[in-house]
């Protein structure tokens, strides 16, 4: 059964979230602590320690320990793909998607990203995973599905994505309780449902795959997990693969449609201590080359970085985009910004919001933000917003011969430091 809205959290500070670690037990740990917080809001070891230890064992130890949620395809004639389209009501002459990640934090920050959101009255909406802290069915509840709940649905659909968050309680409250609640709108004005963790919209010249990267991104070994060696690598499964194959045809040389990638994890990264995850770019590969370049947009991080064209590890040639910072706290001066030129998209870098908007508690925080998306024919904008204002946009076009071509408009108002020349973002 549902909570009660009298049962959902108030809006969380963002120093609930600093130094947010990865790990599954850190996290149940962590939630521990925010369930036993009252209304105030205000969190003390001590409460967890005396309050909610046992429950905390109980509910690791029941999760963790168990299978995961299985794995859910599409069924009954449904395909996952639908029609990319405008609302019935809409004055404009596109298409419009906004999409956030790493947002279910339900901070006074994530509700302010969700109003900004609401002002653009999207088609469409989508999350790129990660409700904190691990997925829980009162995170889901308070983010997404309960009367209140700050997440905002498209005038025509929503869908989510999964992120490794989401996986820590196996799955089972995103699969049960989040999918349910999204998917197309009706005519009898309610979502039928998004039946499972992968999507695509398309028209006759874009596609948009959402696409699950978080399902195999906990290890097998509960808490030896918790040693880097042990790290997943985040593949598409094997049920995600045959749709992209056999009802997408992802590998028809004939379907020259420009294509947008989303997904929770990056491809590449520039930063220190964070890791790449190669093995579903080869995977796309396997099936549209490693020449053809793709849009693709990511989170996990926690930050706003936008790199130029690459190719890695025998994977897909793409212009990455990270989004991660729709609702988590971003720390700008943690080691997690610092430049690692050991990573392999360290040289691609082209730009990160590093900018410093206030401090709480002596840790700098920056901006947090969104992305907006507005299609019109062949041509795809990616407009990038923080709280106040849009800092940049990027306009691609596709040709006849899946050829996607873009360029960039940079706002006078734009504060951002590029590691390198702007344009570097769209060769």
């Amino acid at each position: 059964m549902p909570e009660s809205p009298s049962t959902i959290p108030q809006a969380r500070k963002s120093n609930d979230y600093f130094k947010m670690p990865r790990s599954p037990l850190l996290n149940h740990y962590e939630t521990e602590i925010k369930k036993s917080s009252g209304k105030k809001g205000l969190y003390l070891i001590t409460d967890f320690l005396t309050k909610r230890v046992w429950s905390w064992m109980y509910y690791y130890l029941d999760s963790r320990f168990g299978k995961k949620h299985p794995y859910p395809d599409y069924a009954n004639g449904e395909t996952g793909i639908y029609s990319l389209r405008k609302s019935a009501s809409s004055s404009d002459d596109y298409i419009s998607l906004a999409l956030a990640a790493d947002w279910a934090t339900y901070t006074t920050e994530s509700i302010r990203i969700a109003d900004e959101i609401k002002k653009h009255s999207p088609d469409f909406t989508i999350h790129l995973g990660d409700t904190y802290y691990v997925g829980a069915p009162f995170e889901i509840n308070a983010n997404f599905v309960e009367t209140g709940s700050p997440w905002v649905r498209g005038s025509v659909g929503s869908f989510a994505i999964l992120g490794n968050h989401e996986m820590y309680a196996r799955g089972d409250a995103f699969f049960d309780k989040l999918l349910p609640a999204l998917g197309i709108l009706d005519s009898a004005g309610k979502f039928d449902a998004q039946k499972a963790g992968f999507f695509c919209l398309e028209n006759e010249h874009w596609r948009i795959l959402g696409l699950d990267t978080g399902y195999h991104s906990i290890g097998r070994i509960p808490v030896f997990e918790l040693f880097k060696w042990f790290a997943p690598d985040c593949h598409f499964d094997k049920i995600l693969m045959r749709w992209l194959k056999e009802k997408l045809h992802l590998d028809d040389p004939l379907d020259k449609r420009g294509l947008l990638i989303l997904t929770h994890h990056q491809y590449i990264t520039a930063f220190k201590g964070e890791d790449e995850y190669a093995v579903p770019a080869r995977q796309l590969a396997a099936l549209i080359g490693t020449e053809r370049p793709v849009l693709w947009i990511w989170g996990h991080e926690h930050k706003l970085s936008i790199f130029e064209k690459a190719q890695l590890n025998n994977g897909v040639t793409a212009y990455g985009r990270c989004i991660g910072h729709g609702g988590m706290p971003v720390e700008v001066k943690s080691g997690s910004f610092r430049l690692s030129p050991s990573a392999g998209g360290y040289p691609h870098l082209v730009a990160v919001d590093d900018r410093v908007m206030l401090e709480r508690d002596n840790v700098a925080l920056g901006y947090n933000g969104y992305v907006l998306l507005k299609i019109k024919d062949n041509i795809l904008t990616i407009e990038y917003y923080d709280k106040e204002q849009m800092l940049f946009s990027e306009t691609w076009r596709v040709d006849n011969n899946g050829v996607i071509s873009g360029n960039i408009l940079i706002t006078p108002e734009c504060p951002l430091r590029p590691e390198k020349p702007w344009e570097e973002a769209v060769k």
